[in-house]
């Protein structure tokens, strides 16, 4: 019986490609949490996937020097699934996203609205801050990077002509609506310079 749900639980897998980032909610209706993960033990222990910590495993890839560990984006996503939670990157991060900063953050940082512990990867450690759900507004649209960069910085140099413009530089006209109505649960000066910022947009 366990050969028919690890062919089941193969096809699934192999119709990804390598680095995919997957949990057993990615396997409903295949058989119970506890068959699937029976299945992806055995799978591990072959070398098949790989385990990033217990539930979350990924496709392994390799390169000329070397395995390359699965890309932050696929645990994130992989977690939103499994957890059906939002994840934004946090303040200084999301300033190197945009390329506002050349500075490469010492942390990788996420916000959520769930309790998760640090994860390891390679040699870097994706930590996660609990936040509440409003602080999240954006995330689904991928407009919350701007409102996360806005905060951090602060009202005295987020209003500084220079970073409204560069901001204003990094946003596509698509994402104007979208942009302002996730910063209705913002701060008051939030709201303005998001308004001013995508007024020099249109």
């Amino acid at each position: 019986m366990i050969t028919n749900y690890t062919t089941k639980v193969k096809e699934i897998i192999s119709s990804h490609n390598s680095g995919w980032v997957f949990t057993h909610v990615d396997f409903n209706g295949v058989g119970s949490l506890a068959t699937v993960e029976r299945v992806l033990s055995r799978l591990t222990i072959s070398g098949e996937i790989k385990r990033i910590r217990r539930g979350i495993y990924y496709i392994p890839e390799n390169s000329r020097w070397g395995e390359v560990p699965p890309a932050q984006s696929n645990i994130i996503k992989a977690l939103s699934r499994s957890m059906n939670t939002d994840f934004i990157p946090d303040g200084a991060n999301a300033l190197y996203q945009l390329g506002l900063t050349q500075q490469v953050p010492m942390k990788q940082v996420y916000l959520t609205d769930k309790q998760i512990s640090t994860i390891s990867i390679g040699k870097t450690n994706m930590e996660f801050k609990k936040v509440s759900p409003k602080k999240l507004s954006g995330a689904k649209s991928g407009v919350s990077v701007y409102l996360s960069a806005l905060e951090y910085l602060g009202k005295e140099e987020a209003l500084q002509e220079s970073v409204k413009s560069k901001v204003a530089n990094t946003i596509d006209k698509s994402m104007l609506s979208e942009l302002e109505e996730a910063s209705e649960s913002r701060a008051v000066w939030v709201r303005e310079v998001v308004k001013d910022i995508t007024s020099r947009v249109a």
